[in-house]
C-alpha cells in the first residue's frame, strides 16, 4: 500500500525504529568482481538469528524487470537471473533458520482491483506518450547532426504490467522460482533446515495478505512458537501496519534504503547526468570514446538495506499513547490497533483519504490528540480484533469535522507563504548574483492532455520538461558537444569555470531575450508541438522560484454536465489562466482548483465539482457517501486483521467524504459476513484491470472485446481519460477518472467465450494451491514420500475454488518436524519433484538443468478454522517480551508545509538523523565534498553533473573474519555462476560498495534468542562474538 511521507513522518518521530542491516560479503574471486559464495549457515552478523524470513515478492519482481537508476535486462532470462540474486542477497543478510516463504500477488480483491486498474491504465498512456517523446526527441537531435546509439525494437520494450496475475510472464516467473527453490535446497548448505514457501500468482490475494494469513493461522495453532522471530521484505507503506496488526512482539521489516536524487541514465544516449530533453548526443566514432562521457558512475550498484524494528514502535507507541485517568484498563495491544485503524483516514489502497487529512500537516498526531480527548466520552476501544466500534469513531469524526474549516485555512495560508518565501528568494538571487551559475531560467508548460508536453517558444523548439532546465536551441549540438571536448581536454579550474560561464551565460542571454520579446500575431510552434502557454521560474537546488505574483483572476465556474466523472479537463484549463497573466505553477494550481476550500461555500463546491451533485441534493448525498466510505473502514479493518471479509465489495466513488459527513454511522452494520464472496479467476480479472494497449497478455480470443467498437464492454476500455489533480501539484497525486468495471456483465460476456480458451490458458486460469519444498535430508521428507506412494492420496487437481479448497484426502503435518508448522499437505500432480529427479531449467537460455536433485515438493494448505473464528488481536500467553531499548527522541522541522524542512534539535537538516541514529536519508558526501560545498557556494549545473557521476568514496566492501575458526561446509557446484556470489550469470558485476558499520551505540544488542543473550560484534567485526554452542544444535550441520 502506498502512504506517501507515511515512513519519513514515522522514522523522524521514532528515529530508533531503523538500524542498517550489518551484510557479510563474499571475497571477489575473478577480475569481473564475482564475488565467492556467503557461508550463510555462520551465526548472523546483525547480531539476531531470525525464524522466519517473508518475501513480498512483487516488490522484488518489479526493481529487478524494470531499474530506474542502471540498464534493464537485455531479455526475460536475465530479469529471472536477476531476480535470483536479489533473494541470494536477502538470504544471506536475514539467514532464517526454520521457513522461507515466498510470496507473488495473486488476484487481488475488488477494492484493491479499482486502484490496479487506475495504476496500469496510467501506466501504459504515460509509457505510449513518452515513447513518442522519446521518438521526436531522437528525430530533432538526429537532424540536427547529433550522434545517438540505435533505438529499441519495438519488441524489446518491456510492458510492466505483463507483472499481473494469469499473464504467460508470471505463469514462467512461477516455473523460474521452482526450479530456483530446487537448485539452492539442492546446493546451499544454508537452506539444508528449512522450508520453503511458494505462493504463486494463482493463488488469490496480495502477497503480503497471504503471508499475514499465514502468521495469523499458525499463532492460532497450540504448537506455534509465540517467540519466533519474523522478517518481512518489503517497501511499501502498509507492512508496518501489518507487522504491528499481527501482536508477534519479535517482527523485524527489511527494505531498501531511499535515496533521493540518484542520477538515471538518458532514454537518449544512456549517459548519466541530464535528461533526455536535455540531451545532446553521444561523441561520434572518430571521438575518443572517452570524451564527452561522464565520468565512471557507480550506478546500477546494489542498493543499501535497512530494519525496521516493530518491537522498538511498539515501545514508542507505548508511551506516546499513554491516556492517563480512563475509566477502564489500559492495554497496549487495544490501544495500538487503534492507532493502527487511524492511520487508514490518511491514505490506503482501498480508500481515499480524507480530504482535510495529509501526513504533512500533522494529520496522524491531529487524529492522536483527538482520540487522547475523546477516550473518556467514548467509554472504550474504537476496535475489537479486525471489528469497528463505529459509535465510538463517529465522536471522533465529529471533533475532526469542527476544525475542517480551519485545516482548510490554515492550508491556504501555508501554501501563500511558501509561494511568498520563494518569491522572495527569486528576487534576492537575482539581486545578488544576477549570472549566477546553475540559475539559467527553466520552462514549462501547462498540461495537456494530461502530460506535459514540450513548449513553443517564439516559433522555435526550446524544449521544456517538468523540473529540468531549458535548453534553446541557438545552442547547438556541436557548441554543446565543443565545450565538452574543452572542459575534458582542459581539465584545469579555469577551463571549467570558463566553460560553465560561457554555457550558462549562452542559455540565459537566448532565454531571456525569448521570454522579454512579445509573441508576433500568427506566430506559431515548433512542428509537432502544442502551442500552449508556458510560465517562467527559476531553476535552484533548493527552491523552485516562482515569478511575480500574477494579477487576481476571476473564480472559475463549475461545469454542471460533467456528471460524477467530471474533473478539470486540461484543454479547459488553459483557457481558464487569465490572458495578461504571467502563468508559473502556482497559476495553474489554482486555475486547477474548481473547489477552492479555503473559500466558503466549500462543500457545495465540492460535491458539484466531484461528484455531479447539484448543492440542493448535497446534503442527502453527503450522508450517502459517509456510510459508504465508514463500511470502507470495516473492511479495511477486516482485511489487516481477519483476512478478506468480501472479494467483491469496493468504495464507488472517486473522492472520500468530509469529516463531518460521517452522520448517522453509529449503527452501522456492513454486512460482509452474511454473503460468502468468491475472487475473480485470472484471466477475468485481466480483462478488469488491463488496457487496451496491454491486450497482448490477455488470451487472443479475447482481445478484440477491448478494441472492437461493438463489443458489449468496450466502455470498460476508454483510449483517453482525465486526471483530476484535485488541488495537488503533480499528475501521480492526480485522481484517474476511469469507470468502474460491472462485474456482473464483465463475466457474461467472458462466459460466452470461454470455450475459445486454450488448454496453457486454462490452466493458468485455476485458482491454485501453495507449494512447499524441503531438502531430503529433512525431518519431514520422510512424511511427504509416503503421500506419492499412498495410491489412496491421489491429490485430484490442481483447481483450488471455493466450493472444493482441499483435496478429500490429504495428510496432517506433524508441527514437531516443521518447526512447529501446522496445515495439511497432499501430492502435487502437476509440478512434483521427488528425490532424484532432473529438474528442466527454468531460464533454459542460461542456466543448466538440474541433474537428480534431492528435494521433495507438495500441496500445502494452512490450518482451516470454522466460519465465524476470531483471530484474537493480542499477545499470546507464552511469549517472552524483548527487553526495553534506549528510545531517541523525535526529529523535528521547524513546521511550515508539513514540518519536514528546517533544522532539528540538534541542528541538522530534518530528513537527516543525526550522529546517534542509525539511518541518513541522503545519500553521503564526503567531508570534502561537503567543505568545497560550503566554501565556494553552491556549485554550477556542470559542477553538480561531473559530481554526481564521479564515483562515491567509502571503505572497500567488508572481508569480515567472524567465526573463521568454524570449519567451512562442503558446497556443492551451483547450477549457475551467480550463486552466493549475487553476480548476474551473464558475467555482469555490481560496483563495489561502501560497507555500512552499524551506529556508534547499538539500541538492539541485548537480544533473546532461545533464552540466550547475543551481543552484536562492533566494526569492524574482527573478533568472534559470543554466540553459544547450544543455538547451533537445532541446525546442526552434517
Amino acid at each position: 500500500m502506498g502512504v506517501p511521507a507515511f515512513f519519513r513522518w514515522l522514522s523522524m518521530k521514532y528515529p530508533s525504529i531503523v538500524s542498517h542491516c550489518v551484510e557479510k560479503r563474499g571475497p571477489i574471486i575473478d577480475n569481473r568482481g564475482t564475488r565467492g559464495p556467503v557461508d550463510t549457515t555462520e551465526p548472523n552478523p546483525n547480531g539476531e538469528e531470525f525464524d522466519n524470513l517473508y518475501l513480498d515478492m512483487n516488490g522484488i519482481i518489479h526493481p529487478c524487470t524494470h531499474p530506474e537508476n542502471k540498464a534493464a535486462p537485455k531479455n526475460e532470462a536475465e530479469m529471472f537471473v536477476a531476480i535470483f540474486e536479489y533473494i541470494d542477497r536477502l538470504f544471506a543478510i536475514i539467514r532464517p533458520r526454520r521457513i522461507l516463504y515466498m510470496a507473488i500477488d495473486g488476484v487481488a480483491p475488488r477494492a484493491k482491483m479499482n486502484q490496479q486498474r487506475s495504476r496500469r491504465f496510467r501506466a501504459a498512456k504515460e509509457a505510449k506518450e513518452k515513447q513518442m517523446t522519446v521518438d521526436r526527441l531522437r528525430h530533432e537531435l538526429l537532424a540536427r547532426g547529433a550522434h545517438l546509439p540505435p533505438g529499441k525494437e519495438e519488441s524489446e520494450h518491456f510492458d510492466s504490467n505483463c507483472i499481473t496475475p494469469g499473464t504467460p510472464f508470471m505463469a514462467r516467473l512461477a516455473v523460474a522460482l521452482r526450479y530456483y527453490i530446487y537448485d539452492r535446497l539442492n546446493s546451499d548448505p544454508g537452506w539444508k533446515n528449512i522450508i520453503v514457501f511458494l505462493s504463486d500468482a494463482n493463488v488469490p490475494g496480495e502477497g503480503e495478505h497471504k503471508i499475514m494469513d499465514f502468521i495469523r493461522r499458525q499463532r492460532c495453532s497450540p504448537d506455534h512458537d509465540a517467540n519466533t522471530r519474523h522478517c518481512l521484505c518489503g517497501a511499501d507503506a502498509d507492512l508496518i501496519m501489518l507487522g504491528l496488526a499481527t501482536h508477534e512482539p519479535y517482527f523485524t521489516i527489511i527494505r531498501e534504503e531511499f535515496k533521493p536524487n540518484q542520477p538515471k541514465p538518458c532514454d537518449l544516449c544512456g549517459q548519466i547526468g541530464h535528461e533526455m530533453q536535455d540531451c545532446v548526443g553521444t561523441p561520434k566514432e572518430e571521438d575518443d570514446p572517452r570524451r564527452g562521457c561522464p565520468p565512471p558512475l557507480n550506478i546500477g550498484a546494489e542498493p543499501d538495506f535497512i530494519f525496521i524494528r516493530l518491537n522498538v514502535l511498539r515501545e514508542y507507541l507505548a508511551q506516546d499513547l499513554k491516556l492517563p485517568g480512563i475509566t477502564f484498563e489500559w492495554d497496549l495491544e487495544r490501544v495500538m490497533d487503534d492507532w493502527v485503524f487511524m492511520c487508514f483516514f490518511v491514505g490506503n489502497d482501498f480508500l481515499p483519504h480524507l480530504p482535510s487529512l495529509e501526513i504533512r500537516e500533522g494529520a496522524i498526531d491531529r487524529l492522536i490528540e483527538i482520540y487522547k480527548s475523546t477516550v473518556q466520552t467514548t467509554g472504550g476501544w474504537l476496535t475489537d480484533s479486525g471489528k469497528v466500534h463505529m459509535d465510538r469513531v463517529q465522536l471522533i469524526l465529529i471533533e475532526l469535522g469542527k476544525m475542517e474549516d480551519e485545516i482548510f485555512k490554515n492550508r491556504r495560508q501555508s501554501e501563500l507563504n511558501f509561494r511568498k518565501r520563494k518569491r522572495d528568494n527569486a528576487s534576492r538571487d537575482a539581486r545578488q548574483n544576477p549570472q549566477r551559475p546553475g540559475h539559467a531560467p527553466t520552462w514549462t508548460a501547462a498540461p495537456q492532455s494530461g502530460l506535459l508536453q514540450p513548449v513553443a517558444l517564439d516559433g522555435r523548439y526550446g524544449v521544456a520538461h517538468p523540473q529540468g532546465r531549458y535548453r534553446s536551441p541557438s545552442v547547438s549540438a556541436a557548441q554543446m558537444h565543443q565545450a565538452r571536448q574543452f572542459r575534458t581536454n582542459g581539465g584545469s579550474r579555469t577551463n571549467v569555470d570558463w566553460v560553465d560561464q560561457n554555457l550558462n551565460n549562452l542559455e540565459a542571454a537566448t532565454a531571456m531575450k525569448a521570454m522579454l520579446r512579445p509573441r508576433r500575431s500568427g506566430e506559431k510552434g515548433f512542428p509537432g508541438g502544442p502551442d500552449v502557454p508556458t510560465h517562467y521560474r527559476f531553476d535552484d537546488e533548493t527552491d523552485n522560484v516562482a515569478g511575480p505574483s500574477p494579477p487576481r483572476k476571476p473564480r472559475l465556474t463549475v461545469d454542471e454536465k460533467k456528471g460524477r466523472l467530471g474533473g478539470v479537463g486540461a484543454e479547459s484549463l488553459a483557457s481558464k489562466l487569465p490572458k495578461d497573466a504571467g502563468h508559473n505553477e502556482d497559476d495553474v494550481a489554482d486555475a486547477n482548483d474548481e473547489v477552492r476550500l479555503w473559500e466558503d461555500g466549500w462543500r457545495s463546491r465540492y460535491y458539484q465539482s466531484k461528484f455531479g451533485v447539484d448543492p440542493a441534493d448535497a446534503p442527502e448525498f453527503c450522508v450517502q457517501v459517509g456510510r459508504e466510505y465508514a463500511k470502507g473502514l470495516c473492511w479495511v479493518l477486516a482485511y489487516y486483521y481477519q483476512g478478506c471479509a468480501s472479494w467483491d465489495w469496493y468504495f464507488p466513488y472517486h473522492y472520500a467524504p468530509f469529516a463531518s459527513d460521517f452522520v448517522g454511522i453509529s449503527d452501522l452494520d456492513p454486512g460482509f459476513d452474511r454473503v460468502r464472496t468468491q475472487p475473480f479467476r485470472p484471466l477475468e480479472q485481466l480483462m478488469g484491470v488491463f488496457p487496451a494497449d496491454s491486450r497482448s497478455h490477455v488470451p487472443p480470443a479475447w482481445q478484440d472485446l477491448m478494441t472492437d467498437p461493438d463489443s458489449p464492454i468496450i466502455d470498460f476500455y476508454p483510449t483517453d481519460f482525465k486526471v483530476d489533480l484535485n488541488g495537488k501539484r503533480f499528475l501521480w497525486m492526480g485522481v484517474a477518472l476511469l469507470p468502474f468495471v460491472d462485474e456482473v456483465r464483465l463475466l457474461k460476456v467472458l462466459d460466452s467465450r470461454r470455450h475459445l480458451l486454450t488448454k496453457e490458458e486454462l490452466d493458468r486460469n485455476i485458482r491454485g494451491p501453495d507449494r512447499m519444498f524441503c531438502r531430503a535430508s529433512h525431518p519431514i521428507c520422510a512424511l511427504l514420500d509416503v503421500l506419492y506412494k499412498n495410491p489412496q492420496r491421489s491429490g485430484g487437481t490442481d483447481n483450488v475454488d471455493g466450493q472444493n479448497p482441499i483435496p478429500a484426502s490429504t495428510q496432517i503435518l506433524d508441527p514437531r518436524l516443521t518447526h512447529g508448522v501446522s496445515g495439511r499437505i497432499w501430492p502435487d500432480r502437476r509440478f512434483a519433484c521427488l528425490p532424484g529427479s532432473k529438474v528442466p531449467s527454468g531460464v533454459p537460455s542460461l542456466l543448466p538443468d538440474l541433474k537428480s536433485v534431492q528435494v521433495i515438493s507438495a500441496c500445502f494448505a494452512d490450518p482451516s478454522y470454522p466460519d465465524g473464528f476470531i483471530f484474537r488481536a493480542e499477545l499470546l500467553k507464552t511469549v517472552k517480551l524483548p527487553p526495553p531499548t534506549h528510545l531517541q527522541p523525535p526529529q523535528r522541522g521547524r513546521g511550515g508545509r508539513g514540518g519536514f524542512g528546517g533544522c532539528n534539535r540538534g541542528g541538522e537538516r530534518a530528513g537527516r538523523f543525526n550522529n546517534n541514529s542509525a539511518l541518513q536519508y541522503y545519500a553521503r558526501d564526503s567531508s570534502s565534498d561537503r567543505e568545497d560545498s560550503i566554501s565556494a557556494g553552491p556549485p554550477s549545473t556542470m559542477e553538480r553533473m561531473i559530481r554526481h557521476a564521479l564515483p562515491q568514496s567509502g571503505r572497500p566492501a567488508s572481508q569480515s573474519t567472524l567465526n573463521r575458526g568454524h570449519p567451512r561446509p562442503q558446497w556443492q557446484p551451483s547450477s549457475f555462476s551467480g550463486h552466493g556470489s549475487f553476480s548476474s550469470a551473464y558475467h555482469s558485476a555490481y560496483p563495489r560498495q561502501p560497507h555500512h558499520t552499524p551506529p556508534p551505540r547499538n539500541p538492539y544488542s541485548q537480544n533473546d534468542y532461545n533464552n540466550y543473550s547475543h551481543t552484536r560484534p562492533r566494526a569492524p567485526y574482527s573478533h568472534k562474538p559470543p554466540f553459544l554452542s547450544a543455538w547451533r544444535q537445532p541446525y546442526a550441520r552434517q
